[in-house]
């Protein structure tokens, strides 16, 4: 929900913000149910679909990097002009005293009309909608398929797994700010926000479960945001601090990719310094959209006789993790192996943990 080009590596941004932010003050406040058979979703989500409470970081994640996608689309295709604030980045701040995390996007934004249409309605995807409105328009609808994450609109309401209070404050440039909050229990209240601290984007803030307080420290939201989404191709920052330093190369084009990035890329993976031997860079368009980056290690534990190697070859799908050392990839004889596979066309279940 949260400027630089997907194809290079992610560079640093300097974000000026004022050490005391602004005062809030809100106006024409509405308190609003969901629908019966909403609410008893709302619980399914939270409870049901979500088998490990650590994704929904990457939901959130994946949210902001749709509301980036879409204000540089629409900045690409001349819809909004360029000002100053179009630095595109996601910053999060943690808080563990007060037990709770908050992140900000410099995205698109939203109206009030959209917070209570999309916010207020489960499995209502707003990425699903904005790519079918630029394939009607034929705008390009291309340009963002591969960029945009979001598929089933449910993803936002992983945060009632880990909290029992999210407030979202939400403004889209030159138009008023907005305020929802819940707390999951079949209603929320939303209403209009000014003098909000940023002039575009949506922040968050998560008051976080007692039991799950965890994900106000920085060292397990870094280690699970670089196991998720790393490769999220806007600088995430964490208080701070960048914590996403690589590119998605398997999305560029070989000749694009330079020797150095392709070692670098390794190390990162099969976390050692010893380097790889021969590496494979393709892609296909047909009959899936496949693009891959494979690489054989120079030596393996097995010839030493200290263990068997296991797969370690990652799957994903729009730069986003869907299963960690996938064993169905490859025969069991190349477990030795190590690289990327990244999928556009997976039949992702809703949760986006199988497929």
């Amino acid at each position: 929900m949260f400027a630089f080009s997907t194809e290079n590596k992610p560079e640093e941004v300097t974000i000026e913000m004022d050490e005391q932010p602004k005062q809030a003050s809100y106006s024409k406040s509405e308190n609003k149910e969901f629908k019966a058979e909403t609410r008893k979703l709302l619980d399914i989500v939270a409870k049901s679909i979500y088998t490990d409470k650590e994704v929904f970081l990457r939901e959130l994640m994946s949210n902001c990097s749709d509301a980036l996608e879409k204000h540089r689309f629409n900045l690409t295709k001349g819809h909004t002009k360029a000002s100053a604030s179009d630095d595109l980045f996601i910053s999060i701040t943690t808080n563990t005293k007060e037990r709770t995390i908050t992140i900000f996007d410099s995205g698109v934004g939203m109206s009030r009309e959209e917070v209570i249409d999309n916010l207020g309605t489960i499995a209502k995807s707003g990425s699903q909608a904005f790519r079918q409105k630029m394939s009607e328009a034929d705008e390009g609808e291309q340009d963002v398929s591969d960029s945009i994450i979001g598929q089933f609109g449910v993803g936002f309401y992983s945060s009632f797994v880990v909290s029992d209070h999210v407030q979202v404050f939400s403004k889209k440039e030159g138009l008023q700010g907005v305020r929802w909050v819940s707390d999951g229990c079949g209603a929320y209240e939303v209403s209009d926000a000014d003098n909000l601290d940023f002039e575009r984007g949506t922040r968050i803030t998560l008051k976080l479960l007692p039991e799950s307080r965890e994900f106000s420290t920085d060292g397990l939201v870094e280690k699970t945001i670089k196991k998720f989404s790393q490769f999220i191709a806007y600088p995430i920052k964490l208080n701070g601090q960048v914590i996403n330093s690589l590119g998605a190369i398997w999305y560029r084009s070989k000749r694009e990719v330079t020797v150095d990035e392709y070692e670098r890329f390794f190390e990162n993976l099969a976390s050692t310094k010893i380097p790889y031997k021969y590496l494979l860079h393709y892609s296909t368009d047909v009959p899936l959209s496949i693009k891959s980056l494979l690489y054989i290690p120079s030596t393996h534990n097995e010839r030493s006789g200290l263990m068997q190697e296991s797969s370690d070859v990652h799957l994903y799908s729009r730069k986003v993790l869907i299963k960690e050392k996938c064993q169905d990839l490859l025969p069991h004889y190349l477990r030795f192996i190590k690289g990327v596979v990244d999928c556009e066309d997976l039949p992702l279940n809703i949760s986006r943990e199988n497929y």
